[in-house]
């Protein structure tokens, strides 16, 4: 019974993804749902690191300003909820700490599955049929059409994610639990099918990180150069024109949010750091800039800042978490919130594990950049609620 308690809200947050799709009102049910289960199943177990509870408590004087301060007290307590979802689940992790291998064992059989099931996804595309029925569609002469998002004229891998970014997400997280800390039988099968499925996803984030904490968590980085280098090689030798492609939509990307700042993602960056440079220590208040609850309720501090949407002014949010997290919140809110996030890095460990846990911080951290993944639910069950669980993983060599 403790065992199907601890799965229940992983598979709540996952089904809770694809609702998204088919009944958006009900994911984001079923997804406060897994929050409050979360929450209490640790007011039940009883269970709390108590660095996480000091951490917490030097947070929220900040946050309890931040929604005073705010233009408008439904858009601070809903942005507030959201500002608890990966500090709940830190607190959650903790309180599972003891259950590593069936944790670890649960992101490792979810990614599989996806894989599988992208497989069939790619006959079905390949014949015409479009078997993605959570995707979104339109009715054309009495025929469903679905949309399906490509570039570079491939389907872009989705799983049973629903989402290209969190499935490239899910196959990174799983390349490195296997790679280090998995010592048994058809490790290279399953390294080379994460590989593939992560590429599968054509999310140029997650594909970035992934070479960058490969490089960095290797003991012969010189053989990892030489290897990156036949690989590319490889690639322009036998795949020209998408390799062509590919890089073309790489540069296109860094140039609009990053070099030449035609964004709104590069725009929001720019106000926190005029925010950051004017010293905004307690911020603008919760829900006021960045995230959801800033739009739907018609936020005024984009107007004060002469925010540009670059013409997207439908967006929800500017898909941006740090500038949504220090505008709102000011440096001394922003700084205590990461501590935070980075409360499990005081724990002392073994080498293996820090590899891994590095791997996750990089790859959660680097995608907020350019995405809400720190406030994302299913991002947040393939990340932080690992921690402590590998924390306490004892290592095999002999697994079988």
């Amino acid at each position: 019974m403790k065992k199907a308690a601890i799965i229940l809200p992983f598979i709540i947050v996952f089904i809770g993804e694809i609702l998204n799709f088919t009944h958006p009102s009900a994911g984001s049910i079923t997804k406060l749902l897994a929050i409050v289960y979360m929450a209490g199943f640790v007011f039940i177990n009883n269970k709390y690191g108590k660095n996480l509870v000091v951490a917490t408590f030097l947070f929220l004087p900040f946050l309890i300003v931040g929604i005073l301060i705010s233009f408008n007290l439904f858009a601070a307590l809903e942005a507030t909820l959201r500002y608890m979802f990966p500090i709940v689940v830190l607190f959650y992790s903790f309180s599972i700490k003891n259950y590593a291998k069936l944790v670890l064992t649960i992101i490792v059989a979810y990614a599989l599955l996806s894989n599988i099931y992208q497989i069939f996804i790619y006959i079905q595309w390949v014949n015409g049929v479009s078997p993605l029925w959570f995707y979104n569609h339109i009715e054309v002469n009495g025929r469903n059409i679905y949309w399906a998002n490509t570039t570079m004229g491939i389907l872009r891998g989705v799983g049973l994610t629903g989402f290209f970014a969190l499935y490239g997400f899910l196959n990174l997280i799983a390349f490195f639990i296997i790679k280090i800390l998995y010592h048994g039988k058809f490790k290279n099968a399953l390294l080379v099918i994460f590989f593939l499925g992560l590429f599968a996803s054509l999310s140029f984030k997650a594909i970035g990180v992934f070479f960058f904490i490969l490089f960095i968590t290797s003991k012969y980085k010189l053989n990892f150069l030489i290897g990156f280098i036949v690989f590319l090689v490889a690639s322009i030798t036998i795949i020209p024109a998408k390799t062509k492609d590919f890089t073309e939509q790489l540069i296109f990307r860094i140039e609009t949010y990053i070099t030449e700042g035609n964004s709104a993602r590069s725009d929001s960056y720019r106000v926190m750091f005029e925010d950051i440079a004017n010293f905004n220590l307690i911020g603008r208040g919760a829900g006021s800039f960045g995230g959801a609850a800033s739009t739907k309720y018609d936020s005024p501090v984009y107007a004060k800042v002469n925010f540009n949407w670059h013409g997207l002014n439908h967006l929800a949010t500017t898909d941006t978490y740090y500038p949504h997290l220090f505008v709102e919140l000011g440096i001394l809110g922003a700084l205590t919130y990461l501590i935070i996030l980075f409360t499990p890095l005081i724990h002392g460990t073994s080498r293996e594990k820090w590899l891994v846990i590095i791997a996750i911080y990089l790859a959660l951290l680097f995608d907020s950049l350019f995405s809400f993944a720190l406030n994302n639910l299913a991002f947040l069950m393939l990340s932080l609620v690992l921690l402590y669980p590998i924390l306490n993983y004892k290592i095999s060599k002999s697994e079988t």
